[in-house]
């Protein structure tokens, strides 16, 4: 399933370079359990698609003269309930202030090309942002605000604390705009809030429907797909013990079929 996300990605933007990272914890280079699904997964990509990078990276090496540095070795962010989506929060956002670029978790299929927006986050409701697709260029300021409050404000306890209630501290800060709903391109400097039917057309509470099966004279892309979808956040964290049967009529299927052709052949029926 992750990698169909990032086949999506490939497949819908063939000029963009896309860098799936691994990251070895603190310098010890233990042989990764890599299994021969894994293996053949991403050779297919490779074999297929030319603009597709896997980079293992060191982390304490990726930290090192950083904001994050002393944050990652001095304080007990391990010992937090939360501190393994912590630690991604974090290297999302000092990934997008070394490098600039996108960012897209890997529970989001691209259902149409991106490049036509930049400088943003997205909305996962009415109410509140996500962190789990972001773009800024190079050197953006907002990506300095935010790599500046993640260490200053952490907190271990506190799960959406260091990842999309930061991006909201620091959108109000960056923005000088308190209210949620008049944060855009102009009152935030060319640094944008896109909706949440953009990246996340079904709300997380409402995962279940991706499996669903659909009656089979519904042949068409589903209603909520609709021209303002750039890409559908499947929300991986609460479906993933759900089961997906590859000739079915499910939402999920439909998205594999038609957005990871690659993912979608190698695919078992059950998947």
């Amino acid at each position: 399933r992750q990698a169909c996300a990032v086949e999506s990605l490939a497949f819908h933007n063939p000029n963009l370079t896309v860098n799936v990272l691994f990251m070895v914890d603190d310098g010890h280079h233990q042989k990764q359990n890599q299994s021969k699904v894994m293996i053949k997964t991403m050779e297919k990509l490779r074999e297929k698609y030319l603009n597709v990078q896997f980079i293992v990276a060191d982390l304490g090496e990726y930290l090192a003269g950083t904001l994050l540095e002393k944050w990652y070795h001095c304080t007990d962010w391990r010992t937090g309930p939360y501190h393994v989506a912590h630690l991604s929060d974090g290297l999302r956002l000092l990934t997008l202030h070394k490098y600039g670029g996108y960012y897209f978790d890997l529970d989001v299929i691209l259902v149409r090309p991106v490049t036509f927006y930049r400088n943003f986050v997205a909305a996962e409701s009415g109410s509140e942002f996500g962190n789990s697709v972001i773009h800024a260029d190079y050197g953006h300021p907002i990506m300095q605000l935010a790599v500046n409050d993640f260490p200053s404000n952490y907190n271990k306890n506190a799960w959406a604390h260091n990842g999309p209630d930061l991006l909201m501290r620091v959108m109000k800060t960056y923005c000088r705009e308190e209210n949620f709903n008049a944060i855009n391109y102009v009152s935030c400097r060319g640094f944008g809030a896109l909706p949440n039917s953009t990246f996340s057309p079904i709300h997380w509470s409402n995962w279940r429907s991706f499996f669903s099966q659909r009656p089979a004279n519904e042949t068409g892309a589903p209603g909520w797909i609709t021209k303002q979808v750039v890409g559908v956040h499947v929300w991986n964290k609460l479906s993933f013990n759900e089961t997906a049967y590859k000739n079915s009529t499910q939402e999920y299927v439909r998205l594999v079929r038609d957005n990871c052709p690659v993912i979608y052949s190698i695919a078992p029926e059950r998947f």
